[in-house]
């Protein structure tokens, strides 16, 4: 009787929020620009907030919640994250102001849990939440049933940047459409950013009198003298070819080493459009026992160090930091982080990327080509104004994402906080030197406003960076703010790699499922992964033969994988 009672409570409640949520579409629809629906005013009470075309007019209230990592967590004397040049300047030119609900430090995943654990006790959620990190948490927070479809709201508010950007790869709405909705707002990225590049030892190449490799068959031999031809000088065997790490599987967003199985036509870890057009498991391709075989002669060899498959992404990175190993595979930025560890251990080390080597039949493949995404915004049902957090993204779309010649934010954020003028008219954003053009600066730290933003950097168009950063590796003069501002602090190392780049843009291997974790996945995945991982490792170690692959891929199939395949497929051909 309990059971039944509540039940019917919980469907009262729901067609109630789904009454309140139906009669503020109709609000937005039957005013001028849809936003005459009651608001709070800055002292939390009831109020009109009309938005006039630039600004809300009196001020709405928009609640959030937030997770301060390493960058949003810098603060100048005096301020907080509820009251900063961020939230002051929105408040006073778009009339919105930011209140959090609660802040967390996010460490060990802490906004997550924090999230999770308001997501399990029923907890009410805010106007808008924010998240950037595992599917599963996306997942939970659109299953919650607490926050709305956004097609509306994107054809109504949506800016033309914002639009172009969503627009460039439609699958960019597919892990988080239920029913034909769109369910969330995708905060967009850099696109090509994660794309990865051969990093070789440049003062090695030379020493050795070697050229760079761009076959596997040439990468053996560059790494069989990186191994054996003592190149850092010291008379000890200790270098090998190739810094890697698939303690978290075989293909990585760091040192990975996916590109070798991309050199026989699969990519692990992911699922690969197949020549009928179906989807399969990369992993239990049969191509991928060569690169297997490959791999394990590299081990037998000495190309990869033998605690390889102890070590993460960062940790796989270090064996070339360290100055220990010749080449890794990384993306474009990693001269900002962790290379400058090698220039510390090693400081007459020099490196340069170079393109993703072929297999013996000429292909070349690593993962990458996926929507240029990275977080998702949801909007509360219940939110006064469902609309404002696009005027907001407009806004940093309009004013800071590409900011026009002696624009107001053409030099930056806000002067004295992220960057400072010099009496000869350059820019700097060296605290250290220049202490007293940052006041209020702790430590001489950087103070960087774009991170205290609710869409984590501002606004980033998709096609910009990767579009500056070839014009200047091609050796035209930047023009434009962004261009002199990505001139000013990118390294030539950098530059050029984004180029290395975008010249195989065409190799990526995309990744087709994205979408939830499916009913089988949920109680499989974790002992299906194992036994990938397992395998592999065994047959690179020398401790399993080849054959044991294919014992491998009929466990796969029997213990849920055959299931996985069918729920994948059937879930890409109702969103493709």
């Amino acid at each position: 009787m309990r059971k039944w009672w509540l039940s019917a409570l919980v469907l009262l409640l729901a067609l109630t929020v789904a009454a309140c949520s139906m009669t503020g579409n109709n609000n937005k629809s039957s005013g001028n620009d849809g936003n005459r629906n009651q608001s709070q005013n800055q002292n939390g009470e009831s109020g009109e907030g009309e938005w006039n075309g630039e600004r809300y007019d009196p001020p709405i209230v928009l609640t959030t919640v937030k997770g301060l990592d390493q960058n949003a967590a810098v603060f100048k004397e005096g301020e907080t994250i509820e009251d900063n040049v961020h939230t002051r300047l929105i408040k006073e030119r778009l009339g919105i102001e930011i209140k959090y609900n609660w802040v967390v430090t996010n460490t060990n995943d802490g906004y997550k849990n924090k999230l999770r654990l308001e997501l399990s006790s029923g907890g009410e959620m805010p106007d808008v939440v924010v998240y950037r990190g595992d599917m599963e948490t996306v997942n939970l927070l659109i299953d919650s049933g607490q926050f709305m479809a956004v097609d509306e709201l994107i054809e109504q508010y949506a800016g033309e940047e914002y639009k172009k950007g969503l627009a460039l790869d439609p699958t960019i709405w597919y892990p988080i459409t239920r029913d034909g909705k769109k369910m969330a707002l995708p905060i967009l990225d850099y696109a090509y950013n994660g794309d990865q590049a051969l990093w070789i030892r440049e003062d090695w190449l030379r020493k050795l009198n070697l050229k760079a490799p761009t076959t596997l068959e040439e990468m053996e031999a560059v790494m069989d003298a990186f191994v054996n031809g003592d190149p850092d000088g010291n008379g000890l065997a200790d270098t090998i070819g190739l810094a890697a790490g698939f303690k978290n599987g075989f293909n990585n967003w760091m040192t990975d080493i996916g590109f070798v199985f991309g050199a026989y036509g699969t990519m692990p870890g992911q699922w690969n459009m197949m020549e009928d057009g179906s989807l399969m498991f990369g992993s239990i391709d049969p191509r991928a026992k060569d690169a297997l075989l490959t791999l394990k002669r590299w081990m037998e060899k000495g190309y990869l160090h033998q605690d390889t498959a102890l070590k993460d992404e960062v940790g796989g990175a270090e064996f070339f930091t360290k100055g220990q190993a010749g080449m890794m595979v990384g993306p474009n930025w990693i001269p900002d982080w962790p290379l400058p560890d090698l220039k510390r251990n090693v400081p007459e080390a020099e490196f340069k990327a170079y393109p993703i080597p072929a297999g013996p039949d000429g292909l070349i493949g690593t993962a990458g080509g996926n929507p240029p995404v990275n977080g998702y915004i949801f909007i509360n049902k219940n939110a006064k104004h469902p609309e404002a957090i696009l005027h907001y993204y407009n806004w940093f779309f309009d004013h800071m994402a590409n900011p026009a010649p002696g624009s107001e934010f053409a030099n930056g954020f806000a002067e004295g906080y992220d960057y400072a003028l010099l009496p000869d008219g350059s820019i700097t954003s060296d605290v250290a030197s220049y202490p007293e053009l940052f006041p209020g600066n702790v430590d001489d730290q950087i103070v960087n406003p774009i991170y205290y933003t609710l869409t984590y950097e501002g606004a980033r168009i998709p096609t910009l960076y990767a579009e500056a950063m070839v014009k200047l590796a091609n050796g035209e003069p930047p023009e434009t703010p962004y261009e002199k501002s990505l001139a000013s602090y990118r390294t030539k190392e950098n530059i050029d790699a984004m180029k290395v780049i975008m010249d195989q843009k065409d190799i990526r291997m995309k990744n087709y499922y994205t979408g939830p974790l499916t009913e089988t996945m949920q109680s499989k995945n974790e002992l299906l992964n194992k036994m990938v991982n397992e395998t592999y490792t065994k047959i690179i170690y020398g401790q399993a033969s080849i054959d044991e692959f294919d014992t491998m891929v009929e466990n796969w199939l029997t213990s849920g994988g055959e299931t996985i395949t069918q729920e994948v497929n059937d879930w890409y051909n109702s969103v493709k």
